[in-house]
């Protein structure tokens, strides 16, 4: 029954894009944009590309080699051990990977310089498409990677959602936030303009809506996109700014999907490892 959950999952995961979302008032995060290529150390030439691990389809060059980043917290995933279905695509052992090997062993420091960063290399071998596989290190989780392997340039998502809060003012910045369990509690002076932090690392990719905001209540939020801090593809906090506009006590909920598709857990894996944040702010 396992085996088949997770063959389940990775199918589902295939069809991801890292735009999955219900529609724009539904996105707590924007979707992100194509870039022109993959990111390149330092732009070394010869040196693998480098595609962030919340990407889920990937356009390779044949002939060239290729990682996997898992930044920040990435560790409890096994890069060594993957499943490649394709004949397109190679796992590369570290003495066949590009540059220096320690660059390529499992654990080593990204060379975009990300802390603790994990690397999973590759070679594209031929055109064609194929299907890579990561598990966790406890087996209970899945990545899944749709790879097309091309004689053209190679393309990747940006690494991760540009989320800001454009000119919007945040006002006070307080350090409680949106928690699971029981949520957060706040309380604010009405007239307040104020922000508060949603912090979670972003390995292996968690979008977040927010499902119950108030809209009428006693303090509306102002936005649901959230202004970012910290590593956008890694450890970050996304504040979401709110108005005391009236006294009263409201319960604001988030909800992160885990590596579904439009949003919505369709696997049993995204649905165990999906959760539910709130907070509930009082106005005096």
């Amino acid at each position: 029954m396992r085996a088949a959950a997770l063959a389940t999952a990775g199918a589902a995961l295939v069809a991801l894009t890292t735009g999955a979302c219900g529609g724009k008032s539904d996105c707590c995060v924007k979707a992100p944009t194509a870039s022109p290529s993959p990111t390149t150390p330092g732009g070394v030439p010869g040196a693998a590309w480098e595609f962030p691990s919340q990407a889920t389809s990937l356009r390779v060059r044949a002939g060239t080699d290729f990682d996997i980043v898992l930044r920040a917290g990435g560790s409890g995933w096994r890069v060594d051990e993957p499943k490649v279905e394709g004949a397109t695509v190679r796992y590369r052992s570290v003495a066949a990977a590009s540059g220096a090997a320690s660059d390529a062993t499992p654990g080593a420091a990204s060379r975009a310089g990300a802390k603790d960063a994990v690397r999973a290399p590759f070679h594209a071998v031929k055109p064609g498409t194929a299907r890579i596989v990561l598990t966790s290190a406890d087996r209970e989780r899945t990545m899944t990677y749709q790879v097309t392997v091309g004689t053209g340039p190679g393309a990747a998502p940006s690494a991760a959602p540009n989320a800001t809060g454009g000119d919007l003012k945040r006002g006070r910045a307080l350090g409680t936030g949106f928690t699971g369990g029981s949520g957060g509690e706040v309380t604010v002076r009405r007239g307040e303009r104020f922000s508060l932090p949603n912090a979670y690392s972003n390995v292996p990719g968690i979008t977040w809506r927010v499902v119950s905001r108030g809209a009428s209540g006693p303090a509306p939020l102002l936005s649901d996109v959230p202004h970012v801090e910290g590593d956008a593809a890694g450890d970050r906090k996304d504040w979401y700014t709110f108005s005391a506009d009236r006294a009263g006590t409201t319960v604001v909920e988030l909800f992160g999907c885990y590596r579904c598709t439009n949003g919505t857990p369709e696997s049993a894996e995204s649905r165990a490892y999906s959760e539910t944040r709130s907070v509930r702010i009082t106005v005096r």
